[in-house]
């Protein structure tokens, strides 16, 4: 029998991880450098800044959905009933965790700013990842760090979709696991 809730805790922590990494490339290879394709730079600022504040929401709820299914699942299984080397691989991902939700919280917040700044009182922007130079300081400065948030977010996301394919094929070799799986809800 499968356990049901654990495998939908599973589904929800992997679409989670899907929509934050494919939502932050997408934007970055794809909607970023598109943006100058838009002649008035406010204009490109606006819906730049529009199309990534509509996404913050998706990308919230999934990389939220990633962070309780893995913490819950996390304070009941720590790596250490299936190796040592799961064990390494648990605190891996706690770390690539912790670091992939501070950067998201950073860029939820800088890119509120940018967008609020963008609709309300227009910004110039080259693309959709820099500032124009006659945007203000505070404007440029934010924008400088949301896309460098954005690259090490992105490295963060990887990681964990990596490490967290590198942990589930421990467990699945794992006899300790299959033993721990049978009881799980």
């Amino acid at each position: 029998m499968t356990p049901t809730l654990t495998t939908s805790a599973y589904v929800l922590h992997n679409l989670g991880l899907a929509a934050g990494f494919g939502g932050s490339l997408f934007g970055r290879i794809a909607l970023n450098p598109s943006a100058r394709l838009i002649s008035d730079k406010q204009d490109r600022a606006r819906i730049v800044n529009a199309a990534w504040n509509g996404y913050n929401i998706i990308n919230a709820v999934g990389l939220g959905a990633t962070a309780l299914t893995w913490f819950i699942g996390r304070s009941r299984i720590s790596g250490r009933a299936i190796s040592a080397n799961a064990r390494k691989l648990v605190l891996v991902k706690d770390f690539l965790m912790g670091a992939t939700l501070v950067s998201g919280v950073i860029n939820l917040i800088g890119g509120g700013f940018l967008a609020k700044r963008a609709l309300q009182e227009g910004i110039p922007m080259e693309s959709g990842s820099k500032a124009s130079d006659d945007a203000p300081d505070d404007v440029k400065s934010t924008t400088k760090l949301v896309n460098r948030l954005g690259v090490f977010s992105l490295a963060t996301m990887a990681g964990l979709i990596g490490v967290s394919t590198w942990l589930d094929n421990t467990a699945q070799v794992s006899s300790k696991w299959k033993f721990i799986a049978r009881a799980l809800p």
